[in-house]
């Protein structure tokens, strides 16, 4: 088994984090989907753009979605519904038929084959108690314009209390998108990758980005990457909270050409990709679920069961949630930028964020600006944030219990955390995690070092793979 996504591959994109230039109109932190897509609707503007991503970009957060362009989102529009009304709820469904207009006309364009497909997405429930919510869903998407159609079942051994289908949504290879995305842009937009922006500072009428092999200099700066922990203190913590999800994949002999999601607090997420049946399940708040390796095995058991096969490949992907079920995009303060907080719809929101800012950097109107306005105040955000402060409470105390297959130790009052591998080789590196200082959890699986607060992650050395710590272990 391959414990890494179906997507990755060997070949990074440029590798090239010398800096020849360092004076630039706009930077663009993060080359996921958001960072790419924002350089190519920027790139005829004649502006002086660089695009910084900090390892490799076809190894980021876009590399282990599962990369639907779905506007069926759970239950999303009866929760927006509840917190802002009707009016919003359209309204961000409106934004997500438009985002998934936008990536196709980039794939067709531009003749990138990024094995774009067309793919009915399901809605269902696998709980008696949950049938009014699967309604409730049905009946806005049908008010929205949608021809919802009632499903018995999914034609794969999933068991279904009630769903039903969309046409107009899509399926794509993530990575591909952005190898061939990437030599577009490239033309016309500088790309420093392995090279990590350390913090932005402002300084009269332009920021300097700090990096290890010096400062760049923006007039304007987007930040695109999976959690910014450099913009403002306390901006991002309160707003939102990281889910992680587990992601399994195998050939599958029953091949079908649709998407499906569940509205159950179990998640239950499918799609195929050419032989492929890929599989998400045992959804949690990071901050709740300490025992990872126990978290692995339920999802590859989850698996099994229903498809009575091992998977081939297996991996995790974290999300970051934000307290009012919106994604944060725009302007937060001036001539600095941020998209993020995407409630796991990277693909949509993605290519949604990047158009946005585009337009706002260009001083034209766009009508969903307003909807994610990172700036915005709702009661039902004030009331979530409350809830999560609340539960970092667990894992700064808990995390100590879960060190399976670890020794702590201490020296000068500092606390390690070892490790020794099959080798023989011993692996010590601080307890705490560099950012708020979250005691870490060893994840067996892939042998690394996992923050349980936030999501940073590091390898078995303490060097960073994953943010929003910005720094080594070590």
């Amino acid at each position: 088994m391959k414990k890494h996504s179906i997507w990755k591959v060997k070949t990074a994109l440029k590798n090239n984090n010398q800096m020849t230039q360092n004076n630039f109109d706009i930077a663009i932190v993060g080359a996921g989907i958001t960072g790419l897509s924002l350089a190519y609707f920027l790139k005829d503007t004649k502006k002086r753009i660089v695009l910084i991503e900090k390892s490799n970009a076809l190894d980021n957060t876009t590399s282990k979605s599962t990369a639907k362009l779905s506007f069926v989102q759970q239950d999303i529009y009866q929760k927006l519904e509840k917190n802002f009304g009707y009016d919003i709820s359209k309204l961000y469904f409106e934004s997500q038929a438009y985002a998934i207009s936008l990536m196709k006309k980039i794939i067709v364009e531009n003749n990138i084959s990024c094995d774009l497909e067309k793919s009915n997405s399901y809605l269902f429930s696998m709980e008696e108690e949950n049938l009014k919510i699967l309604q409730r869903e049905k009946e806005l998407l049908t008010c929205f314009g949608c021809k919802c159609k009632t499903a018995k079942n999914l034609e794969i051994p999933i068991p279904v209390k009630k769903a039903f289908y969309v046409e107009g949504n899509y399926t794509f290879n993530p990575v591909k998108y952005m190898q061939q995305i990437t030599k577009i842009v490239a033309k016309k937009v500088t790309i420093y990758d392995n090279l990590m922006v350390e913090g932005i500072k402002r300084q009269d009428n332009y920021y300097l980005l700090k990096t290890k092999n010096g400062v760049i200099n923006a007039k304007k700066v987007v930040v695109t990457n999976h959690y910014p922990f450099f913009i403002k203190p306390y901006f991002l913590p309160f707003k939102n909270y990281i889910k992680r999800e587990y992601v399994n994949a195998a050939k599958y002999s029953h091949n079908e050409n649709f998407n499906a999601i569940n509205v159950d607090k179990n998640l239950c997420s499918i799609r195929f990709y050419k032989d492929y049946i890929i599989y998400v399940s045992n959804s949690h708040r990071l901050t709740n679920k300490l025992d990872i390796e126990k978290n692995y095995c339920k999802s590859r058991d989850d698996f099994y069961h229903f498809f009575k096969k091992m998977p081939e490949y297996s991996w995790v992907n974290q999300d970051l949630i934000t307290n009012d079920y919106l994604p944060v995009i725009g302007e937060i303060e001036k001539n600095l930028y941020i998209s993020t907080g995407y409630n796991a719809w990277g693909m949509t929101n993605g290519v949604l964020g990047s158009k946005i800012i585009a337009d706002l950097l260009q001083n034209k109107k766009n009508v969903y600006a307003s909807l994610v306005n990172p700036n915005r105040v709702s009661a039902g955000s004030i009331l979530n944030s409350i809830v999560d402060a609340l539960a970092y409470i667990h894992p700064y105390i808990a995390a100590p219990f879960y060190g399976k297959n670890i020794k702590v130790t201490e020296e000068d009052g500092v606390k390690y955390n070892v490790y020794e591998d099959e080798n023989g080789k011993v692996h010590k590196v601080r307890r705490k995690c560099p950012h708020l200082k979250c005691n870490l959890l060893f994840n067996q699986e892939e042998l690394t070092w996992d923050c349980p607060c936030h999501g940073s992650r590091f390898d078995l050395d303490g060097k960073l793979i994953e943010g929003p710590s910005k720094e080594d272990i070590n």
